[in-house]
């Protein structure tokens, strides 16, 4: 009898485990939502992404590009999913690279795409409402020097899947 119910336990630690790596597999495999590319008013956003959290961090980046037909400057953004969010660029500080607020926003060309991107310009969530976790989105509002503003939804996804 004591040998059925060890037996028992081990058949039943095995299918637990087994279905534990199961959805953890299935997790790491889950595409996450796509960011459909925007146009509207001569503005085009493409490959927008928010960066899952870490642990209890309770900062995130957003990242994409910008293209646009006419010269303008990408001055204030909003979310739901944070108190604060600001424009923010690294820099070259005597060798140390450091990260700052861009003030002034973010220069909008049509020669070249505005590109944000880990390591370089971004948008930065700070104090999220609650963590970020992949496969979710959050809203962006991005707001222009031109009066222009655009309503995104954008998909948070790991930090292992970032587009660079």
């Amino acid at each position: 009898m004591k040998n059925h119910f060890i037996g028992l336990v081990l058949v039943f630690f095995s299918v637990q485990v087994a279905a534990i790596n199961h959805s953890q597999h299935m997790d790491q495999n889950a595409k996450p939502t796509a960011f459909e590319q925007v146009t509207a008013d001569g503005i085009t956003f493409s490959n927008f992404q928010a960066r899952a959290s870490i642990g209890r961090v309770p900062n995130s980046g957003a990242y994409g590009e910008i293209r646009s037909t006419s010269i303008d400057r990408l001055i204030k953004v909003n979310s739901s999913a944070t108190s604060v969010v600001e424009l923010h660029e690294h820099i070259n500080d005597n060798g140390v690279m450091r990260m700052r607020e861009a003030k002034a926003g973010f220069a909008i060309n049509p020669s070249a795409p505005m590109v944000m991107k880990p390591g370089g310009y971004h948008i930065m969530l700070i104090g999220l409402q609650a963590p970020l976790e992949a496969g979710t989105t959050i809203d962006l509002t991005l707001e222009f020097e031109s009066g222009k503003t655009f309503d995104l939804t954008v998909p948070v996804v790991p930090i292992k899947t970032m587009h660079h």
